[in-house]
């Protein structure tokens, strides 16, 4: 499994909690976002908004990732938002073996950039009450380093190398005191050089509580909300000149606990990357932990996703 892209049990599980949320929310405030997947939450047209995600991810093997991934929203008309991920810093540490010798090398550089659309398809607003869908579509575009350092194999570079394409679809319901969202997703890169990194299929749920203020009346500066996340991912292996990449393609789901403090205008929020369960290509390494924050400032309103 690639260290560069967080992976995220069973696809039938996953797939189940999306399609619970499509159905409970035949049932506006402020939108909260959550922290490890997009969603379907609105942004208000005109409104920019910008965050910020460091993530920090370990592996067997004494391997790890770290990176700061930059996410700008513009909400283009009511239902429109473009949206633009770029990794603008990637590094991947990993014991690699050259001439016989085994050390550990890293590769640090500029990642990849993602360009999306997201349509909100349906939407129900009542008194106290949001409910969207919106399927997204997106461009990976190789704006990376995929010689970052010669000494490292393909996999673990900063950039792929390659384009590539993501369709996904989210759900989205927000209530006073909690908001739930699910999304189910498919990516896939072109050959690149010989090399072609793995498709991957992925399903993201995640529910928040909240747990200060308790009562909502009157005006409320600030709000505090208990996060809980799931991410499953399930990667097809690398190919290079279409032979199998060893170590490469898997399977993990991770559970993710965090915290949430949210303004009108910031948000500042922190999560733990919890594998529950994993299952990797023989010489894959293993999952080990991850925490990601997450700085969210909204410049003309108040901030939505």
């Amino acid at each position: 499994m690639r260290l560069s892209h967080g992976c995220r049990g069973p696809i039938r599980a996953l797939l189940t909690v999306f399609l619970v949320l499509l159905a409970s929310a035949l049932g506006a405030q402020r939108a909260r976002a959550q922290l490890t997947f997009p969603s379907a939450s609105p942004v208000s047209a005109g409104n920019v908004v910008v965050r910020l995600e460091p993530e920090i991810t370990t592996f067997s093997g004494n391997a790890s990732s770290a990176g700061l991934l930059a996410v700008g929203l513009y909400g283009a008309s009511p239902d429109w938002t473009v949206i633009v991920q770029d990794h603008t810093l990637v590094s991947n540490t990993a014991p690699v073996t050259v001439g016989g010798h085994t050390a550990n090398r890293t590769a640090t550089g500029i990642g990849d950039t993602l360009m999306e659309l997201r349509y909100t398809a349906f939407s129900i607003d009542d008194v106290g009450s949001t409910f969207r869908i919106a399927p997204y579509f997106g461009i990976f575009a190789p704006t990376g380093m995929d010689n970052a350092n010669a000494a490292m194999p393909r996999g673990l570079q900063p950039g792929t190398g390659a384009w590539g394409q993501r369709e996904a679809i989210s759900a989205t319901w927000n209530k006073l005191f909690w908001n739930a969202e699910a999304q189910v997703g498919y990516e896939n890169y072109a050959q690149s050089a010989g090399y072609t990194f793995g498709d991957s299929f992925y399903a993201d749920a995640g529910f928040h509580y909240l747990l200060w203020p308790r009562n909502l009346e009157g005006d409320v500066n600030a709000e505090i909300f208990a996060s809980l996340e799931t991410n499953y991912t399930a990667t097809n292996k690398d190919r290079m000149i279409g032979a199998v990449v060893p170590g490469s393609g898997g399977q993990l789901w991770t559970a993710d606990p965090g915290i949430i403090y949210t303004t009108p205008r910031y948000s500042v929020d922190a999560t733990a990357l919890l594998p529950v369960y994993q299952h990797i290509s023989a010489g894959g390494r293993r999952y080990a932990w991850g925490v990601l924050g997450l700085f969210r400032y909204a410049f003309f309103t108040e901030h939505h996703w």
